[in-house]
């Protein structure tokens, strides 16, 4: 059983390498390199981020690019290749490779800026002067985060795998990498960088994703029910989490980086509810909502064939009526233009 998981990982792997596209290529293929200079201390130095070389007089800011193709230990570069070829080959092919590679720089610079001076604080915290010069970030831990995301948008309520116990779907892994790299952390399997940048990742491409992208059909961001950050979390969790994510949303608002939430109800039809959210395309992402306004709208459609429509009173034939009526109705008509005609013709008496 072994040998089969292995096999099937490779050729699905083997299959991701040839069918990806530039990006995914050329982000697998800098992560080997840096792997290699990693073997350099001095290396590590210049291309990783130094909170104290960030701050002036240095200015090192080309490290904010530079630091996530830095990786120290083998097995970290081993699966962010495999998890980026994976996923790029879902991912790739409905964004597009500009997409793609936009996604990729804001997902990690902002990430290395906000792990940089969660450093300073520790450093304000402790004045412990390793968190400023010799506890590098590196890594690509936030792009893999962020992937986790992405597959929760594009396949929500996906089961990865069923337990006697419970079903893992694809909404619980974001969180689900969270906890196991907290527990890495604290059995130093990983360092502090690692779950700090993970987490930050993961919170930058929701935003990301929930706001700011641009779909091919002209609309911005994704603000369906099933992506809500509430949702990547527990039910006893989701109300907090619904504070934390509403307190993000008015942030923005006010800082006039996104526009108020505004729901557009479309009644013109008498038969049909349409409800518009701005977002991306309710085929990926709000299939829910479109089963419920399916079965809302053949609901009122059956309700609307039972109730048949009153003839029109300028009809001559009916279906609702026997052929002897309309045939009685047909000589009345008759008999009242002959009457008609013969007091025309009668000579008139003074």
């Amino acid at each position: 059983m072994k040998q089969t998981f292995v096999h099937d990982i490779s050729h699905q792997l083997q299959t991701a390498v040839f069918s990806s596209g530039l990006t995914t290529k050329l982000i697998c293929l800098f992560c080997i390199i840096g792997y290699g200079l990693s073997f350099s201390s001095q290396c590590v130095q210049i291309l990783a981020v130094i909170p104290g070389r960030i701050m002036p007089p240095n200015f090192w800011i080309w490290t904010f690019v530079t630091h996530s193709f830095i990786e120290l230990h083998i097995w970290h570069t081993i699966i962010d290749v495999i998890v980026v070829f994976l996923y790029s080959k879902m991912i790739e092919p409905l964004w597009g490779t500009k997409e793609l590679l936009k996604f990729y720089f804001i997902v990690t610079i902002p990430n290395a800026l906000f792990a940089t001076f969660t450093y300073i604080l520790f450093y304000g915290l402790t004045f412990n002067e390793e968190y400023l010069f010799e506890r590098p970030i590196y890594g690509l831990a936030p792009f893999i985060g962020a992937y986790s995301v992405v597959i929760k948008q594009i396949m929500p309520d996906t089961i990865i795998a069923t337990t006697p116990l419970f079903k893992l779907k694809q909404d619980h892994v974001p969180l689900l990498m969270v906890i196991l790299s907290t527990i890495l952390w604290l059995v130093h399997a990983v360092p502090i960088h690692f779950l700090i940048m993970l987490s930050f990742g993961i919170i930058i491409s929701w935003t990301y994703l929930r706001f700011f992208q641009i779909h091919q059909n002209g609309t911005k961001g994704d603000m369906s029910s099933s992506f809500s950050l509430a949702n990547f979390f527990p039910p006893p969790l989701s109300p907090i989490i619904s504070v934390l994510a509403n307190t993000i949303f008015e942030i923005l608002v006010k800082m006039k980086l996104c526009k108020p939430f505004i729901k557009k109800y479309n009644v013109a039809s008498s038969s049909s509810i349409t409800i518009n959210i701005p977002g991306a395309e309710a085929a990926d992402t709000d299939r829910r909502r479109q089963k419920a306004l399916k079965a809302l709208n053949d609901r009122m459609k059956v309700k609307d064939l039972s109730s048949e429509a009153w003839p029109e009173l300028d009809e001559v034939e009916s279906p609702l009526l026997p052929p002897t009526h309309q045939l009685e109705t047909a000589s009345t008509i008759i008999d009242m233009n002959n009457s008609t005609k013969e007091d025309l013709n009668q000579p008139q008496t003074s």
